[in-house]
């Protein structure tokens, strides 16, 4: 059958007797590779074509997955065309991967898409575990820590949300698109953060970045053909192109900006993380100076990148998810805003120390990013070395997925998984109950966020303040569209457009 579709294509015979030869030969090694180890168990699929077709239709891979583990077990074998992924479906799995045996899947599988997008993996998202990223991470790691030890966070994000609250009121009840104004409250924060500037609603730079951003987070959906069939790679797709000139984009400002701060570097003046970093970098290398030809200007670029596109994209489309659950769920917001008054005397604006005395707002953000895990599949690991999940054997360098969406929505530990229920992460106190492995926003292990110190109290406080100041509702006549944006596809949950009442509360 093979050499009479062979037969069909207008190429010689020796082209044909070479694609014959590698299709056997690729067929060959998927046969004898499947039976080499006891690999965990999934639906069969096509030699070298895989699960594509079930990865690219709905419903997406993650709720097929969750389904499919009533069949195959919590770890579940799929092919992205001829390349193997073992998928991690509940918290046990997960914790025996990222927690127990986290050297063993430390890894970060290494794609070509990756590896153009970060510059050669100079960044510490993409990079694999070596000398060069544990330091990498430990001078960002050093870099937060002494930026976070003041209250800088706290200043730039009142500066940020104090300009958008402004311009949310002045729009004067009339409907706004929320995610353009979320963004633009996380924009300015990471970019007072990062470079100790700020943008306004307006301001042509920030519309561009936006506008790329939001093309490039969209056109992602189920990831890059060019991985799975290396041909493409002297041909990227239309596609690809796009996604790669977005991320120069964000990369030539960063850079531009970096270099401003490298110039003007001062000890006695160190006003955001650009500085720390650029500190910590020197600091690093008086130790050792092998140092400084192992982490370069273009690393710290890098770093600097991880730290604003992931934080801006994950947190703004976390506060939009939040912002229309509470809308959608008016019973709630009050008892938010309720709280808030309790806690606050009469004009007093929260800060990052009320945290604690805001325990269910906090569990408004825990829920909201249960129900709604903007990364759906997280980040792709690797194993370093053979080892095992369960009773099942995983080769090394294999592809190691981590399915958010399968724990936070296991029936086994979440009663009514689909209903937004913040009380849920209370006990009985009404206090924040310890964190479970079955919600995992931010991974685990070695390679957990880098920016969850910086997330999760910056999203706490952005949300109270939003809630403090300005009461959310549907425009008259219009319903509120729950439904993920189309194009999110397997590696992104991403909230569609809506138009919101946003007024000042009295």
């Amino acid at each position: 059958m093979l050499e009479s579709v062979l037969k069909q294509i207008p190429l010689s015979w020796t082209t044909q007797t070479l694609l014959l030869g590698l299709t056997v030969g690729l067929v060959t090694y998927y046969i004898i590779g499947k039976k080499k180890y006891k690999l965990p168990p999934g639906p069969w699929a096509p030699p070298l074509i895989g699960h594509l077709r079930e990865i690219n239709s709905d419903p997406p891979i993650f709720k097929k997955l969750l389904k499919w583990r009533k069949k195959y077990g919590s770890a579940i074998t799929i092919y992205f065309g001829p390349l193997r992924c073992v998928t991690l479906n509940s918290a046990d799995s997960v914790n025996e991967a990222l927690v127990k045996k986290a050297a063993d899947y430390a890894g970060r599988f290494q794609t070509w898409s990756m590896g153009c997008f970060s510059g050669g993996y100079k960044n510490i998202i993409f990079s694999d575990v070596n000398p060069s990223w544990k330091l990498r991470r430990k001078i960002g790691l050093q870099g937060l820590r002494q930026y976070l030890s003041g209250n800088k966070l706290e200043e730039k994000l009142f500066e940020s949300a104090s300009k958008v609250i402004r311009r949310m009121k002045e729009e004067n009840g009339k409907p706004i698109d929320i995610q353009k104004y979320i963004s633009l409250l996380v924009f300015n924060l990471l970019q007072g953060v990062c470079f100790n500037k700020s943008f306004d609603i307006d301001d042509q730079v920030f519309l561009k970045l936006l506008n790329v951003l939001d093309e490039g987070i969209s056109a992602v959906g189920n990831g890059f053909f060019e991985d799975v069939f290396p041909p493409l790679r002297k041909y990227p797709t239309t596609k690809f192109r796009m996604i790669l000139s977005t991320i120069d984009h964000f990369q030539e400002f960063i850079e531009d900006e970096y270099n401003k701060h490298f110039e003007n570097f001062s000890e006695d003046n160190m006003n955001d993380f650009t500085d720390f970093l650029i500190n910590a970098r020197k600091q690093a290398v008086l130790e050792d100076p092998a140092t400084d030809s192992i982490i370069t200007d273009s690393h710290l670029t890098h770093t600097i990148n991880d730290i604003f596109i992931a934080g801006i994209d994950t947190t703004r489309q976390t506060i939009t998810w939040t912002i229309l659950l509470l809308i959608t769920h008016p019973e709630i917001l009050k008892k938010a805003q309720a709280e808030l008054e309790q806690v606050l005397d009469a004009g007093q604006a929260p800060t990052l120390r009320d945290r604690e005395r805001l325990s269910y707002t906090e569990a408004i953000l825990h829920e909201s990013m249960r129900l709604c895990p903007v990364v759906p599949m997280g980040l792709p690991h690797t194993t370093r070395c053979d080892t095992t999940i369960g009773e099942y054997e995983i080769p090394k360098g294999t592809l190691v997925m981590i399915n958010h969406w399968a724990l936070h929505n296991d029936p086994g530990v979440w009663k009514d998984p689909d209903v937004f229920r913040p009380e849920r992460f209370l006990d009985e106190d009404g206090k924040l109950a310890p964190k479970t492995m079955s919600w995992l926003p931010f991974s685990a292990g070695r390679r957990n966020c880098l920016g969850e110190t910086i997330a999760r109290p910056e999203m706490h406080l952005m949300l109270a303040l939003l809630l403090r100041n300005m009461k959310f509702s549907c425009p008259d006549g219009q319903t509120i569209d729950m439904d993920p944006n189309g194009a999110s596809g397997t590696f992104a949950f991403l909230p569609s457009k809506n138009c919101v009442i946003a007024e000042q509360r009295q």
